[in-house]
């Protein structure tokens, strides 16, 4: 029953794999016939503003280095936050600023994105190199237990490193992105979310994702982040500046490869199994109710895998949860890090 199982969910991703990669690609033919070969060529978008100021800092690991943003003093409690695609460590601003004077914050430019080192091949963005760069990362800025917030990607990375390494986490909190299993289970289960998903089967391929993203000077931007279905919907959150930032940071040379090899490499990820699939560390989920990326159904699910978890959604909320709805979510997240975890052992649901 497992080989059967496994061997249909090959199929079923190959197959969509297939299908979107054909009408990405019949879309690309489209969009050259009309704009040009100009329209996929990367314009250049000087450093805006809202960069400057920071305290950038950079961190040499065993075999990358890694570039970082932090607020706080560096003698209290470690809260590090870990970005999401097509993100990097700004993605975080609201909450770099908001706690600042509770904990030493980090948001970190995970491997081959931004200002950290971009390693050429696909496999060296396996998920367990990426929650490997955590470890190390946490252990040179000299912790041994950490609170944990990760979105997107950077929510699977937490989700991971909790579930690996549960002694390190003192309070895990994931935003928009359910527990690996969950996920895992939904992609085969939940036709809504193998369409939502549409974009990971496409960027299997070699040079067609790339070309996507930044065909028309990052259009796609435009769409995830202003666009009236996936994106922010409070607008004054992202702002014309903050949209540069993004178009400066995926217009450099060999920007886009590294974070599209994350999904490249989805497929060869280690199967976790039986009592590894627990999250040990008090859990906070928050979810944003309009996400167009991952359906809701995905939270609730996740808490059968959490020892300690809860799920609080954000009614009108983007899959961009912290950057649309940064009050909310800096709310709940502070009233879950002062919680004492005596206090957080019963899984709950609930709704804003």
């Amino acid at each position: 029953m497992g080989f059967l199982y496994t061997l249909f969910r090959t199929v079923l991703f190959r197959l969509q794999q297939l299908v979107w990669t054909t009408a990405t690609v019949i879309s690309l033919i489209k969009d050259r016939i009309l704009y040009g070969s100009e329209c996929f060529k990367p314009k250049e978008h000087p450093k805006p503003k809202c960069l400057e100021g920071w305290d950038d800092q950079y961190i040499q690991l065993k075999s990358v280095r890694l570039h970082y943003v932090q607020t706080g003093a560096e003698n209290k409690d470690l809260l590090l936050m870990l970005h999401g695609f097509p993100e990097f460590w700004y993605s975080w601003r609201y909450q770099l600023k908001y706690f600042a004077d509770k904990f030493r914050c980090v948001a970190v430019d995970q491997r081959g994105y931004n200002l950290s080192d971009k390693p050429k091949n696909v496999e060296d963005y396996n998920t367990d190199l990426l929650v490997n760069d955590i470890k190390e990362l946490v252990e040179l800025l000299g912790y041994s237990k950490i609170y944990l917030m990760g979105h997107d990607w950077g929510a699977i990375i937490a989700w991971k490193f909790a579930l690996y390494y549960p002694d390190m986490v003192e309070k895990l909190v994931i935003l928009n992105v359910p527990h690996p299993s969950a996920i895992q289970d939904l992609m085969v289960t939940s036709s809504e979310q193998r369409l939502k998903s549409w974009y990971i089967f496409m960027f299997q391929t070699p040079t067609v994702p790339e070309l996507t993203v930044q065909k028309r000077d990052f259009h796609m931007f435009d769409v995830m982040f202003r666009g009236r279905k996936a994106g922010i919907r409070n607008a004054e959150n992202f702002t014309d500046e903050d949209l540069e930032a993004w178009k400066h940071v995926f217009s450099q040379k060999g920007a886009l490869t590294g974070p599209i090899n994350y999904y490249r490499n989805i497929t060869q990820s280690r199967p976790l199994r039986g009592e590894e699939r627990i999250c040990k560390p008090p859990t906070l989920i928050i979810w944003g109710d309009e996400d167009q990326f991952l359906v809701k159904e995905g939270a609730v699910a996740s808490l059968k895998y959490c020892q300690h978890g809860q799920v609080k959604f954000i009614e009108g909320a983007s899959h961009w949860v912290m950057q649309d709805e940064p009050s909310q979510v800096n709310q709940l997240v502070d009233e879950f890090l002062t919680t004492p975890i005596h206090e957080l052992v019963e899984p709950s649901t609930s709704k804003l």
